[in-house]
């Protein structure tokens, strides 16, 4: 777990903004989620950290018009971080984006910046390895599998291990063709990583074999076997970005007795992508207990999924008054909230867990009943209508909503985001 401390300035639309991913002082955490409205930069957040980890080599294969990274009207923008070797040592890494720069130009004048980093992926590509997925993960058929092939071999393997993350048409490897691959060169025991990791993740089926001779990777499910493409589309779009950070790790570290207990850095765009909720609520464990020495990146707009972060991993990104967006910490610990009341907490915002309807009367009603003696005939009418929908729809609570424990953990986050 290597990335210790990021800082951008105007990257996009986050003018400023400073995001410590320390757990102690010798030691960083292994997940952040992040929160957000949309347009609240969380993606560029993350790409942020994949320019200034990929490298030299990749940062030219992935930066494209170095003018769009820069916040609209500022004439340049910068990416500080601070990482930490496997030793604890600290490594200071800036990259600095000058409107106007050529991709030759920006790599001169950050050459000196970008040295350690580089020197690093020089003694070993895999240094500082980092994989990173956009919110768009597409499925390969097996058609299409040649062409996802191909596609992924234009980039060099850190471009190509980050690409999905900036381009939304990159395609991931196509899991039936590599997965009869890793048979082919290590047979049985080969596959044993790959067999414990999807069955841990795919409730209600498991890996059941490989047919070499129609080129198909089965499945037990309730219906009978049954080859990947023709699962339910959220089981193939899991099985595909599931199955392409498998490649990508033990492919990296092939000569590894444990691949999945390598070291580095999982970047995830709405990680809970196509899950359903019974799902969102164990991908953090999954992921925690299948890379037990990745540090992990993500973006959420799941409460579910929220629920699951330990105390000090949950993050909001959201505009101050001035319109400036802020990272806010959340106090407390998610685990202790039900879902509604994380729903309700300042992080997401939500005034009510009721229906939209349901709020739209209850606000009606209350606009009416306001104006007392001076209501009208008609308006009394609409009052009259207004309470029997309510007393047919009301959703009726056996526990109350908030204990006083609850409200008082509530009350010190809303504090703590009001005194920033």
């Amino acid at each position: 777990m290597f990335l210790r401390q990021l800082t951008l300035h105007n990257f996009k639309c986050l003018t400023k903004l400073e995001l410590d991913f320390g757990a102690t002082p010798t030691q960083n955490r292994q997940w952040t989620l992040l929160l957000g409205e949309n347009g609240t930069g969380k993606s560029n957040l993350l790409k942020a950290i994949a320019l200034i980890t990929c490298g030299s080599n990749a940062l030219g294969e992935i930066i494209g018009n170095t003018d769009s990274w820069i916040t609209l009207g500022k004439s340049s923008c910068t990416i500080e971080a601070c990482l930490t070797t496997k030793k604890g040592e600290e490594r200071e890494l800036a990259l600095k984006i000058k409107r106007g720069d050529s991709l030759s130009r920006l790599i001169a004048s950050n050459k000196k910046a970008l040295q350690l980093i580089d020197d690093a992926i020089d003694n070993a590509e895999r240094n500082y390895f980092a994989v990173g997925y956009g919110a768009s993960r597409r499925l390969v058929s097996e058609a299409g599998s040649t062409a996802g092939y191909a596609e992924a071999g234009r980039y060099g393997s850190r471009a190509g291990n980050i690409r999905n993350l900036f381009d939304a048409g990159a395609t991931l490897h196509p899991l039936a063709t590599w997965i009869m691959d890793l048979d082919y060169r290590g047979g049985k025991n080969g596959l044993t990583v790959i067999r414990e990791a999807l069955n841990s993740f795919l409730p209600g089926i498991s890996f059941h074999s490989i047919d070499k001779r129609q080129k198909q990777v089965l499945f037990e499910t309730n219906d009978g076997l049954m080859p990947l493409e023709q699962l339910s589309d959220g089981y193939q779009n899991m099985a595909a970005w599931i199955g392409d950070l498998l490649f990508r790790i033990t492919e990296t570290f092939q000569d590894h007795r444990r691949p999945l207990h390598a070291r580095g850095l999982l970047l995830l765009d709405e990680i809970d992508l196509h899950l359903h909720p019974k799902w969102q609520r164990l991908l953090y464990d999954f992921v925690s207990a299948k890379l037990p020495n990745f540090q992990v990146v993500a973006t959420t707009h799941s409460a579910l999924t929220a629920q699951q972060a330990q105390e000090g991993e949950l993050f909001a990104l959201r505009r101050n008054a001035r319109q400036a967006v802020e990272v806010i910490p959340f106090i407390g610990s998610p685990q202790q909230l039900l879902v509604n009341q994380l729903l309700m907490s300042p992080v997401f915002g939500l005034a009510t867990d009721e229906s939209l309807e349901v709020e739209t009367a209850k606000q009606q009603y209350a606009a009416l009943k306001a104006q007392g003696k001076s209501i009208s005939p008609e308006e009394q009418r609409e009052l009259t209508r207004v309470q029997t929908k309510l007393a047919a729809n009301l959703p009726q609570r056996t526990t109350p909503l908030v204990s006083d424990p609850e409200m008082a953990l509530l009350q010190r986050i809303e504090e703590s985001l009001n005194a920033r």
